[in-house]
């Protein structure tokens, strides 16, 4: 009697250990999402609009979606690490902060949690994924290489190239805008010649810092040289438009600067930028512009977190979803501004 209780017990607790497991697993969240906190314009923009699409997704009442921010990537791989290890979520969409994640992405794709990638692919765990969702990065190299070319770029022309982080994004940049390049009779040597600066981390103020840097570093004759600058991204170039409506750069090399008549390229779809091509920004860019040879941007929809996110759902619908989901660019410039929407605050006068 005594032994068959015994059994009795512990088949109950077996039984209250599966339940117990199981309750954990049914409040797991649906579907979370990793996005870094707003280090800037652009990402500020995909968190606002990844807690948008959260809000109206959760609302609906078939899945709970929840918008999870990280100050680095530190920060993002304990979140990573955690969520494994806890559980606490059934699908992850995951804008990664740089490639120092790479370890924790591997982790998430052996531990059988569906996931999708946005913008920052890593390309070691691509083939695990759901989905990798990202505008058209080499696009936007080769159409600002288009652009230059036929502004009247020729190969061994002197280029500035202002990259954004170490990430998948800016060797994407670069890979669409070496290979127009080539195919337009660059040789290898004349694009292994172009002069990029450090990492920018798509920050306004290092951007102006380092063009700054980079006018201190080279002779007036020099810098007439440079009639094409690309940057990879709306913030840059704003940094490099502030750094020409200051005082802190030599009067001399800003002459010069101005005498090359640059093209000056960026990318993403900042408000800002919008305004300076409409000639109606607050501070008044329109003398610095004027001075420009051309001024234009690429467009990169920070909204494309919501398409990472309705792929997830899809996926879970059985819907075919694309396993590397492109999202084409447009150029924007001065004659077609007013057809595109951008993104961050309002700044015109």
């Amino acid at each position: 009697m005594k032994k068959a209780l015994a059994i009795i017990m512990v088949l109950v607790m077996g039984i209250s250990l599966v339940a117990c497991a199981g309750g954990a697993n049914d409040k797991a969240t649906d579907i979370v999402v990793l996005v870094p906190n707003a280090d800037h314009g652009w990402t500020g923009s995909v968190m606002t609009y990844a807690e948008e699409y959260a809000k109206k997704i959760t609302a609906e009442g078939k899945y709970t979606v929840k918008v999870i921010t990280s100050t680095d990537a530190a920060n993002q791989i304990s979140q990573i690490e955690d969520l494994i290890e806890n559980k606490t979520a059934k699908n992850v969409v995951i804008l990664p902060q740089d490639n120092t994640v790479e370890a924790s992405m591997k982790k998430l794709a052996g531990s059988g949690i569906p996931f999708v990638m946005f913008d920052r692919i890593i390309d070691s765990v691509s083939d695990k994924a759901i989905a990798s969702v990202k505008g058209d990065n080499n696009g936007i190299g080769a159409e600002t290489a288009k652009r230059f070319i036929k502004a009247g770029m020729k190969p061994g022309d002197k280029i500035l190239i202002m990259p954004g982080d170490n990430s998948s994004v800016p060797g994407m940049r670069n890979d669409g805008f070496f290979t127009t390049l080539k195919e337009n009779g660059w040789t290898e040597e004349q694009i292994k010649a172009i002069e990029s600066t450090d990492y920018t981390g798509w920050s306004r103020s290092k951007g102006k810092e380092l063009f700054i840097s980079f006018l201190d570093s080279h002779s007036v004759e020099e810098i007439k040289e440079y009639k094409w600058i690309f940057t990879h991204d709306d913030e840059i170039a704003m940094g490099i438009l502030e750094a020409l409506k200051s005082s802190e750069i030599d009067a001399a090399k800003k002459e010069a600067f101005y005498e090359a008549k640059v093209n000056l390229g960026s990318s993403s779809g900042l408000n800002e930028i919008y305004s300076v091509l409409k000639g109606i920004h607050q501070k008044d860019y329109t003398a610095e512009v004027a001075e420009l040879g051309d001024l234009f941007s690429v467009t990169y929809d920070p909204a494309m977190i919501q398409t990472a996110i309705q792929d997830m759902i899809d996926h879970l619908e059985g819907k075919t979803v694309n396993k590397e989901h492109v999202i084409s660019v447009s150029v924007v410039d001065k004659n077609n501004v007013a057809e595109f929407k951008g993104f961050g605050d309002a700044v015109s006068k």
